[in-house]
């Protein structure tokens, strides 16, 4: 189900609302018009929209509206987990707020209160949803349960793993049980998927290179990152030693280039007559500036602190899959009304 809304629907309802300010319902269907409309030019307002929804009349609808909102769009998971949690303690009926609370305490890294509401919302939904078979895995990886993430892993692949999330993260938990011959049959089944040729793949090389890096498979980990070696060194240091192991002219070819950016930087911010120079005050122009220097410090030196191979652990690695839509009364997916 895929039901857009137009522009004159848009209007229709801001003239309904204007009628009936105070209805909560047009409230939560204009926000979500909002969002799937751009001819509205009305993004702006989603946000009130489903906060005064919400203190106007708050209940399971409006509070999983609001926090879906705020945990998806501005990353609140705190804020979400505040708003939904008193209205979870009153056992919805649907699945869809115990998605959303798991997922914010998943982000959280409460693992353990994300896994029993990502069990509650299995319990409920009325078909099996990757999503949560998915992040369901991650739990239980974090939580040291390897065995049974894998069997959540092989369930998400069957039922729809369109990204290469749970494929990865199987490779991973693999890892994690020391059955590392499974590995490169699972590289090869990503790569060969549409979703890794894709330049903004999910899963992409330099993640497969970390796979192999992690197994200690040094060589293997080079040749995949050197496929596109677009990488920060400051960011993945592991993958840094490897281009210095194995090709240090491109490791000096990255650094040098980081440097010279980092060094732009330094000169726009110095520029009265840059567009964003008027964004900083004097003492955070002198802050910005020291901590780029200091930046470029560390790129000169990183050559020294890459004897060793650094150190990386499958925990970190573990990749989440984002929320479908968990808005009630979303035409555009069909959603309940209400709980």
């Amino acid at each position: 189900m895929n039901k857009q809304y137009d522009i004159n629907e848009i209007r229709q309802l801001e003239y309904e609302l204007s009628k009936n300010p105070y209805d909560t319902d047009l409230m939560n269907k204009l926000a979500i018009g909002y969002l799937s409309c751009s001819d509205a030019n009305g993004y702006s307002k989603v946000d009130d929209l489903f906060e005064k929804a919400y203190k106007i009349k708050p209940s399971i609808k409006t509070a999983n509206n609001y926090a879906y909102q705020i945990i998806t769009d501005w990353f609140g998971y705190e804020e979400g987990i505040k708003i939904l949690q008193p209205f979870i303690n009153k056992e919805p009926k649907s699945f869809m707020p115990y998605n959303l609370i798991a997922y914010a305490y998943l982000m959280s890294k409460d693992y353990a209160k994300a896994k029993f509401y990502y069990e509650k919302a299995m319990t409920l939904s009325q078909t099996e949803l990757v999503e949560i078979n998915h992040n369901l895995a991650v739990c239980e990886n974090q939580l040291n349960n390897h065995q049974n993430a894998l069997t959540l892993y092989e369930k998400s692949i069957t039922i729809k793993d369109k990204e290469n999330l749970s494929k990865y993260n199987k490779a991973l938990t693999h890892i994690e049980l020391n059955q590392t011959s499974e590995i490169d049959q699972i590289v090869r089944e990503i790569k060969k998927s549409e979703a890794y040729k894709s330049p903004s793949a999910t899963v992409s090389n330099i993640d497969l290179a970390q796979l192999y890096y992690i197994n200690r498979n040094f060589k293997k980990a080079y040749e995949l990152l050197i496929e596109n070696p677009n990488i920060y060194l400051q960011a993945f240091p592991e993958l840094s030693y490897l281009l210095l192991k194995f090709n240090k002219s491109k490791f000096d070819e990255i650094a040098n280039e980081e440097i010279e950016n980092i060094k732009s930087m330094i000169v726009d911010l110095n520029n009265p007559t840059d567009e964003e120079y008027n964004d900083y005050s004097e003492q955070e122009r002198i802050a910005e500036i020291k901590k780029l220097h200091n930046e470029i410090e560390t790129i000169k030196t990183l050559k020294q602190k890459l004897i060793n191979p650094p150190d990386l652990k499958p925990s970190k690695l573990y990749q989440t899959m984002f929320l479908d839509c968990l808005f009630y009364d979303c035409k555009i997916h069909g959603t309940q009304f209400d709980d």
